[in-house]
């Protein structure tokens, strides 16, 4: 039987920088982004192939490049757009440890994002910056500021965090 490092998955992924977006995709033998952030922990650059820049202000820019070196400690959000592709994660829930969601926002740098974090039953929302990887993933996420872009799972970098307060029912603009 051939063992899963022979694998390869081809994730494609949309990475939030300061001054710009870049999208691409990332090759890894790791099944899901959390697992290939937490397996290259302490490594500081990763690549994106097929990719294109988008500047802070949405629009593009063309460069003549396809591949991207990402600085991981710059990055402040990531979104993997192709896990619909995958493996349904309930057939792997036996695999997880259970944890119960929880409504919050963040503001990442220019960011400011709203969603579901997930905390082992009695965790208070601090404890997500107690953990040990570099990335907190929130689900059913979505960019305070991009109504047209429908929630998905996002990768906040604990390092570029202003601040995180759990939300009730939603935020609502003042």
């Amino acid at each position: 039987m051939v063992g899963e490092e022979n694998f390869t998955y081809t994730m494609y992924l949309q990475v939030y920088l300061h001054a710009a977006v870049v999208r691409g995709v990332l090759a890894t033998n790791q099944d899901r982004l959390s697992n290939y952030l937490f397996v290259r922990q302490g490594d500081t650059v990763f690549s994106l192939k097929d990719a294109t820049l988008e500047l802070y202000n949405r629009k593009p820019v063309s460069v003549g490049a396809d591949e991207y070196l990402v600085y991981m400690h710059e990055v402040f959000l990531i979104a993997d757009l192709s896990s619909e592709a995958r493996m349904q994660r309930s057939e792997m829930d036996h695999f997880y440890v259970k944890k119960d969601p929880s409504r919050a926002l963040f503001s990442v740098g220019p960011y400011l994002l709203q969603g579901s974090v997930h905390l082992l039953p009695g965790s208070a929302l601090h404890e997500l910056l107690m953990e040990k990887s570099q990335f907190i993933p929130v689900t059913e996420a979505t960019l305070v500021d991009r109504p047209d872009v429908g929630p998905r799972t996002y990768l906040v970098n604990r390092d570029r965090i202003g601040f995180m307060t759990a939300i009730g029912d939603g935020l609502v603009e003042l």
